[in-house]
């Protein structure tokens, strides 16, 4: 078994804490895991895209090979499109409809694209994408940052995903362990996106 998830966005939105979780579960189930990171320039807002690769015990290469990513979860919806070199039919991708302009875009050097141009683009390389307003779901909680972990719930419920659920509460709950309030307001979130991509496939 091999299983390759991107992992795209923006400084500042939690990308390596997500990146850690999954490595983190994958951990936990006694796979084989590998995480690197590529930084844009600025540490805030700049372009972050991690790779995490698992197996059952074969070496992994550092990042992803061409169009072989099996999932892709976007935090921000043109960095979804940025890393469309790792993405063929068989990736499911869960983006974040919540727009980050880049300083190009705010200070009116580019125009930023149309979200539903940049998902139907990106269904024409998919093989599925599921679509989310991470932050207004976030908001529930009063806190925008766990809109990782709203979309690592959804994530958790998507067929072939080969991490279980125990797996994933117990890395969440390692990742926060000394922010007792930070962990809860996560496992919640975490359980929000559950609900919403269960319903979304039953729909």
């Amino acid at each position: 078994m091999r299983y390759n998830i991107a992992i795209s966005g923006v400084g500042g939105l939690g990308i390596l804490t997500l990146g850690r979780i999954f490595s983190r579960a994958a951990m936990l189930m006694g796979k084989r895991v590998i995480m690197s990171e590529i930084h844009g320039l600025a540490q805030r807002y700049g372009a972050v895209f991690v790779h995490v690769r698992m197996s059952d015990g074969e070496d992994l290469a550092p990042t992803i090979p061409r169009g072989k990513a099996h999932l892709l979860v976007a935090l921000e919806p043109v960095e979804g499109l940025r890393v469309a070199d790792v993405l063929g039919g068989n990736t499911i991708a869960i983006i974040n409809t919540n727009v980050i302009y880049p300083p190009t875009v705010a200070i009116g050097l580019e125009d930023y694209p149309n979200v539903d141009d940049i998902l139907s683009e990106l269904r024409s390389i998919v093989k599925n994408v599921y679509a989310f307003n991470a932050l207004e779901i976030a908001k529930k909680y009063g806190d925008p940052r766990v809109q990782n972990t709203v979309l690592l719930g959804m994530a958790s419920k998507i067929p072939g995903m080969p991490l279980s659920n125990d797996a994933f509460i117990n890395a969440i709950e390692k990742e926060f362990a000394k922010k007792p309030k930070v962990l809860e307001i996560n496992l919640k979130a975490f359980e929000e996106g559950q609900k919403i991509m269960e319903n979304t496939m039953q729909s």
